[in-house]
């Protein structure tokens, strides 16, 4: 389903193109999927699972720098594997828009899986109480419009090129503009 979607769109895929790629027969497939919708939300979530363990490994692997910094490492992960894994990306950012309500709900879900990374920027910017308390939904939310848009464009494999605009959107709210560029230009020099 991942590579067929990607490749065709979702609302092109059929039951009969997966299986043909798969090379399974109708039969298999229904035992396992009630139908292509079912089939897509989980591979959906298996994927998302995938995305949400590699940005939790780089995240923790940097718990000793400061936290701008353990975001960057969380949000360089996730650019290079969305990088390397172009079906992936197009299936977890942009088919998901168009599988249905179901999948805008899982979507919205997965989003909201990377928020705890945000939660200690309420305290590391000082911040934390005057802070609106969707700021992590918000600074989630823009990175994942950078990333739409770039993988929609086709520009999934040149997403390292953008890493440093995604660590400034998601910093800004809670360190403000000039330190949010700060740890942008960090980013970019590759310090």
């Amino acid at each position: 389903m991942v590579r067929v979607a990607a490749a065709k769109g979702y609302e092109a895929t059929t039951v009969t193109d997966v299986i043909e790629f798969a090379g399974v027969s109708r039969g298999t497939f229904h035992e396992l999927f009630e139908d292509k919708a079912a089939c897509f939300l989980e591979a959906y979530d298996a994927i998302i699972d995938v995305l949400v363990a590699h940005v939790t490994s780089a995240f923790e692997a940097a718990a000793d720098e400061p936290w701008p910094e353990q975001i960057a490492a969380g949000l360089g992960a996730l650019v290079e594997l969305l990088s390397v894994e172009a079906d992936i990306a197009r299936m977890a950012m942009v088919e998901v828009t168009a599988a249905g309500d179901d999948a805008r709900e899982r979507y919205r879900a997965a989003l909201a899986r990377f928020t705890p990374f945000l939660e200690k920027g309420r305290t590391y910017s000082g911040q934390g109480d005057e802070l609106p308390l969707d700021t992590a939904r918000f600074a989630i939310g823009g990175a994942a419009s950078m990333l739409f848009d770039e993988i929609r464009a086709g520009r999934g494999a040149e997403l390292q090129r953008i890493l440093p605009d995604l660590v400034f959107a998601v910093l800004m709210p809670y360190l403000g503009s000039e330190a949010a560029e700060d740890e942008m230009q960090r980013v970019a020099s590759g310090s």
